[in-house]
């Protein structure tokens, strides 16, 4: 039985049947040339006006010759690939590198030629059969390509980045010369293995670089970054700054490569380091300095006050009037300092008692009225609306930033007028701020923000009018920062200036209590309520849980702001209590993604050790309803939580 594979027998291939294949594909040419001085052609397909504008009679009629055609640049290349496929060393084919053939129009195409060497006999002539394929499209991408290609390797040599490649699930690596000229080898020197990068991580650094690693790695972040010590090939720690991001995954979703650079930041590393080491320095020898100064200060101004109830002159008692005067400014200014050294240790502490703004207004009145009377000027104390009686905080430290903002007005101001504005904006019974402006004529400020730079004035140079060790504003800015409040300044020169202070404070109900008392006031009463933690530091997590727990509250703990997410999508939360600093996604991101979130919002309270006025004002912006400086109590826990509506 015979079994038929085709419906019908093929023809065979004829030459005419081959002309029209060749044909039927516009980009591909095929010519036969003779090896004579400029390639005659004998054949030529069809088609070959479509790829080079020259009809196939032009070349048959030798109006134009293909050696011609051949860009000037590759001409001598594409002569020697002949030559050498003529001497037989690539047997009977060679496929020529990639030329440019210029077309009828006077642009250039590129090609790629397969060529067969034959002889024709009858003429004693070697026969070209070449089949030529236009790839200018694809040629000009690869031209593209590399152009990129080398700008971003100029751009790696010129920023001196090291380069790197990481598959996951081999451990294959790649590094680039750059890299390992970081850490004293050559390229060659080093394996192709993540062991060749893990073995060089400081001990102490290596964990929090895997965890960093692994964030991206999971999805919690969107790149990588860290900055940690390597060891050198001579023995020294070098710090680098390493950034990355996955660039593969296969099917599955598994991560296939993952890719970075790496820079050398020891320099800038071991200047921080220096700058901080120098700072504390400075701060020592300042406070140091400050009560050494002290001691014979206080005997000065001890014996001028003594000498002041005996028998003197008037002559003599303005001598002792100009010794005690001076005696004060020096102390003042050592106080200052002395404060300031302790901000910038964060020692600086304040000692909450109840107290009455009016009297401490009332008092600063006092403590100026003499000075400002001595310079002519009118001074005037406004308190707009009413005050609580009775508010926590604390006396010293108030009276401090409002007698510093004054002194500074009396020094800047030869005519006209000082006022001190008050009032109170209540937020609810229990709580609001105390607003205070402190207003002068004076002669007004030209930069507003360089005011507040330690030992920065307005007039620095040999001939300024006024004397200042340029503390004051520093020291201000401190302690209202201390306190949780904002100071912000208004200013034209020659116009006066404007500074307005705004301080938080709980209002205390009955009469003056004690500092034990104070601690010992009764906690509002407050709803039991859901609460999540989110922090990095378990020891944090743990000190807020038992707090709130101690207040009656429900508590869950998280330590990422990936994890806080996933906990938000599975359960609702009356408040949150957010670290602003945790790696990866820090607070004020997560709070972002948060409030983007359609569920029901809790309250989110920002935890953070850093008392600066800027970074309350981020965190309030990212979306966050309250802020709480760390280190706090209980009753903090209680005062926020109470805030809630």
């Amino acid at each position: 039985m015979t079994t038929t594979l085709y419906p019908y027998e093929p023809e065979p291939v004829t030459g005419e049947s081959l002309e029209e294949l060749i044909n039927a594909g516009t980009g591909l040419s095929v010519f036969v040339w003779e090896d004579t001085e400029l390639w005659p052609v004998r054949y030529v397909s069809e088609n070959v006006s479509s790829v080079f504008g020259y009809s196939k009679e032009e070349f048959l009629r030798r109006d134009v010759h293909f050696k011609f055609l051949i860009h000037e640049d590759d001409h001598d290349r594409v002569n020697q690939e002949v030559e050498l496929l003529k001497s037989g060393e690539t047997g009977y084919r060679l496929t020529h590198q990639d030329y440019r053939v210029k077309h009828k129009q006077g642009h250039y195409v590129w090609v790629t030629d397969t060529t067969v060497v034959k002889t024709d006999h009858e003429n004693n002539v070697y026969l070209l059969f070449g089949y030529l394929i236009d790839i200018t499209e694809r040629k000009e991408l690869e031209l593209r390509l590399e152009t990129e290609r080398n700008r971003l390797s100029l751009l790696l040599d010129a920023t001196r980045l090291g380069t790197w490649e990481w598959n996951p699930q081999t451990g294959r690596t790649e590094f680039n010369q750059r890299w390992a000229n970081i850490f004293g080898f050559e390229l060659d020197e080093l394996e192709r293995d993540i062991k060749t990068w893990s073995n060089r991580v400081h001990e102490e650094d290596y964990q929090r670089v895997i965890d960093a690693l692994t964030d991206h790695l999971q999805g919690r972040t969107p790149f990588y970054e860290s900055e940690y010590r390597m060891l050198h090939r001579n023995g020294r720690w070098i710090y680098v700054l390493d950034r990355g991001r996955i660039i593969e995954r296969d099917g599955n979703g598994d991560v296939l490569r993952y890719a970075g650079t790496i820079t050398d930041v020891t320099e800038q590393k071991q200047a921080e380091l220096d700058a901080r080491r120098a700072a504390h320095a400075k701060n020592v020898f300042l406070a140091n300095m400050s009560h050494e100064i002290r001691t014979p200060l206080h005997g000065i101004l001890g014996l001028a006050s003594v000498l002041e109830g005996t028998d003197v002159t008037p002559y003599q008692q303005g001598l002792l009037t100009t010794i005690k005067n001076s005696g004060d400014y020096l102390l003042n200014t050592l106080n200052d300092l002395l404060d300031l050294t302790r901000a910038e240790e964060g020692q600086l502490k304040i000692k909450l008692g109840t107290h009455s703004i009016e009297h401490i207004l009332q008092h600063v009145r006092l403590l100026f009225e003499q000075r400002i009377k001595e310079k002519c000027l009118s001074f005037s104390l406004q308190v707009e609306g009413a005050l609580p009686k009775q508010t926590i905080t604390d006396h010293s430290r108030l009276i401090q930033i409002i007698s510093n903002l004054v002194s500074n007005a009396i020094k800047f101001t030869d005519e006209g007028q000082i006022a001190i504005k008050a009032q109170w904006l209540a937020e609810n019974k229990r709580k609001g701020e105390l607003e205070i402006k402190i207003i002068d004529s004076g002669s007004g400020i030209r930069d507003t923000r360089r005011i507040w730079q330690l030992f920065e004035q307005e007039d620095d140079g040999l001939n300024k009018s006024q004397q200042g060790s340029g503390l004051g504003l520093a020291i201000v800015r401190n302690l209202v920062q201390l306190l949780s409040g904002t100071i912000q300044v208004d200013s034209e020169l020659g116009e006066g200036s404007c500074f307005t202070v705004c301080l938080p404070m709980a209002v205390h109900f009955g009469g003056s209590l004690s500092h034990q008392q104070l601690a010992e006031l009764p906690l509002p009463e407050l709803p039991t309520m859901n609460i999540l933690v989110v922090d990095d530091n378990t020891i944090n997590q743990m000190i807020v849980r038992e707090m709130l727990v101690s207040l009656g509250q429900q508590v869950a703990a998280v330590e990422s702001g990936q994890q806080a997410l996933e906990q938000l999508s599975a359960e609702v939360f009356d408040a949150i209590f957010m670290d602003l600093h945790m790696p990866g996604m820090d607070g004020m991101q997560t709070t972002q993604q948060i409030r983007a979130l359609e569920i029901q919002q809790p309250y989110i309270i920002a935890l953070t050790a850093n008392a600066f006025h800027d970074t309350r004002s981020l965190a309030l912006q990212s979306g966050m309803d309250d802020y709480l400086t760390k280190p706090f109590v209980k009753e903090d826990l209680a005062q926020v939580l109470n805030r809630i509506k």
